[in-house]
C-alpha cells in the first residue's frame, strides 16, 4: 500500500514542507490545499471504550497512543502502539482501532488518500465516570477539568479524587514497535 500522506495529531509548529523525523522514518505533510482534509473517525469520540477487569479493579486511569494506517476508504489497515495503556487494555484497544471507521484523508485537490495518523484512546477511571455520570459509557465534556497525573497534591475533598494521564505518545519507539495487521477475516 502506498500511503501518500502521513499526518500527526498532536500539536506542532511545523509547516506543511517542513519534514518531522524519528529515527530512522521522516514525516512530510504534503499538498495542503484547498482541498486538504485530515481523517475525521466516524464514531462518536464520547462514546467509552470498553474496560478491562484489571482497569476497574485498580480503577485505573489511563491512555494508549496507537499509529494508525488508513486506506483511501477510511479503513485502518494496519496500527502500532506508541503508548501501551496496561491494564490488560491492549486488545480492546486494538480492537477499538480496527472497529473505527473514517472519514479519509484528502489531498490538496480533494482526493481522497491514504494516511497514517497517531491517535489516542483514553480510559478514564471507571469509578469516576460512574460517580458522575451513573453508567460507563460516555466520557463525560468536563473530563478535562480533571488535574493530570503528577500536577500537585490528591484533592481529597472531591467525591471521587483521581488523577488523569496527560500523556503525549513516545516518537521515539516507533520503529521499534511491530506493526498489528487488520485480521484477514475483516479485510474489505
Amino acid at each position: 500500500m502506498r500511503v501518500t500522506l502521513l499526518v500527526l495529531l498532536v500539536a506542532s509548529t511545523a509547516s506543511a514542507e517542513e519534514p518531522r523525523t524519528v529515527p530512522g522514518e521522516t514525516i512530510i505533510i504534503r499538498e495542503r490545499g484547498p482541498g486538504f482534509k485530515l481523517p475525521v473517525p466516524l464514531r462518536d469520540p464520547r462514546v467509552a471504550p470498553q474496560y478491562s477487569d484489571e482497569a476497574i479493579e485498580h480503577d485505573a486511569w489511563t491512555r494508549a497512543w496507537m499509529l494508525l494506517e488508513i486506506d483511501e476508504r477510511g479503513v485502518v489497515q494496519r496500527t502500532k502502539f506508541l503508548k501501551r495503556p496496561g491494564y490488560n487494555l491492549e486488545k480492546i484497544a486494538v480492537e477499538r482501532v480496527f472497529g473505527t471507521r473514517f472519514e479519509p484523508a484528502h489531498d490538496g485537490l480533494g482526493r481522497a488518500t491514504s494516511s497514517r495518523i497517531v491517535f489516542p484512546i483514553e480510559w478514564p477511571s471507571y469509578w469516576w465516570i460512574v460517580a458522575h455520570t451513573g453508567l460507563a459509557t460516555r466520557i463525560p465534556s468536563f473530563v478535562g477539568s480533571v488535574p493530570c497525573r503528577g500536577t500537585g497534591p490528591l484533592n481529597l475533598n472531591r467525591a471521587h479524587p483521581v488523577y488523569r494521564d496527560c500523556s503525549v505518545p513516545d516518537l521515539s519507539n516507533a520503529n521499534a514497535e511491530p506493526w498489528i495487521e487488520r485480521p484477514v477475516s475483516e479485510r474489505r
